[in-house]
């Protein structure tokens, strides 16, 4: 092991022990299993205020019972991790996909604890293909029950999000997040607003509407029922 892994490792091996948390563990477990991920990426100050915001947004307006929870475009798996280890939220399963096959293996071993408790899996699948229906869901011969929520907080990267907003059934509780980053070339279906957001993802129920600043770019996130 590397002197700077080591450095790492004593650092949340401490923490984990001072906080009592199974989730430090399966970090550090993670980024030494994966030390060329962008795991730090998926956990810089942005991407983790923006879920957090998230998590508090949801909590304030729809409660703690979130049962079953889809996340598409859900990447390392880190808002799954903190939806389950947030004490506030009665969480039945969360579900995560993400089209890069390289992502389900770093989000298991981020969730480690969560898979072993039956609450957490991660499946690798374009989110486009996935068929919902009220009787429930599938991705080639996978079937699985409708979730309760649907969250994606990927839509800048969707770039026939019509297609997969259409395809959604009526009454579906959604939370999604867009931006107006377009200066990143991934980004194939920015907003210049949360205006723009709300046309491009009508809903019937609006729960939340908002925008959160940083200094790159704003985030924008839509709470409510299609």
């Amino acid at each position: 092991m590397l002197k700077k892994d080591q450095f790492y490792k004593d650092i949340l091996d401490g923490l984990s022990l001072f906080y009592e948390s199974r989730f430090i563990t399966d970090i550090r477990n993670t980024a030494l299993k994966f030390p060329v991920s962008e795991l730090g990426n998926a956990l810089n100050r942005r991407q983790t205020a923006s879920k957090l915001w998230l998590l508090d947004s949801l909590f304030d307006c729809h409660g703690a019972a979130l049962g079953k929870v889809h996340v598409l475009g859900g990447w390392y798996g880190v808002l799954s991790a903190l939806f389950i280890h947030d004490p506030r939220f009665a969480i039945e399963r969360m579900t995560s996909f993400d089209l890069d096959p390289t992502c389900a293996p770093v989000a298991n071993s981020l969730n480690a604890v969560n898979v072993e408790r039956g609450l957490f899996e991660s499946i690798t699948a374009d989110i486009i293909d996935i068929q919902y229906a009220r009787n429930g869901v599938r991705i080639n011969t996978i079937s699985l029950p409708f979730p309760d929520i649907l969250i994606n907080t990927s839509c800048e990267h969707l770039d026939n999000f019509d297609d997969w907003f259409d395809a959604l059934p009526g009454d579906t509780l959604l939370v999604l997040q867009s931006n107006d980053y377009f200066s990143e070339p991934e980004h194939v279906n920015s907003v210049s607003d949360l205006a723009a957001f709300k046309h491009q993802a009508p809903l019937s129920t609006i729960l939340f509407e908002g925008a959160l600043e940083f200094d790159k770019y704003t985030r924008f996130m839509l709470i409510g029922r299609k």
